[in-house]
């Protein structure tokens, strides 16, 4: 999976970057959360986070996922500066074949990542590689 915080250079151009570094501190806590302990959370860079999900059975696994991570952002963050409330885009990839490499899954979590900004934010899409 690749998120990244939903409009989050408004949150640094009206907060502040102070506060900026604060959403991404609970949004990448937010995503562990809702992960199991043995997913893997990153930050890749700026806002962007990629989780590593193995061991699903299907794409539909996936999905429930990527469901949960965006149920963690239903309530705002308590800022500083009060309430905000902050949302993420998931590009999915899902590939049941262990012949898949690390280069093909990224590529496709990218291009889901761009489909669910375009579908409105806010959102997962999925990308099934095979």
């Amino acid at each position: 999976m690749y998120l990244d915080v939903d409009h989050f250079k408004q949150v640094n151009d009206t907060l502040g970057h102070a506060a900026g570094d604060a959403v991404l501190h609970e949004f990448a806590q937010r995503v562990k959360a809702a992960v199991r302990i043995t997913d893997t959370v990153c930050r890749l860079a700026g806002d962007e986070f990629t989780v590593i999900v193995e061991g699903l059975k299907s794409a539909e696994e996936a999905a429930l996922v990527a469901a949960k991570i965006l149920q963690a952002f239903e309530r705002p963050m308590l800022l500083e500066q009060g309430e905000w409330k902050v949302s993420t885009s998931i590009g999915l990839a899902y590939s049941g074949s262990a012949d898949i490499g690390a280069e093909s899954l990224g590529a496709a979590a990218d291009a889901a990542l761009y489909n669910a900004k375009k579908e409105g934010r806010g959102r997962y899409a999925l990308r099934q590689v095979d």
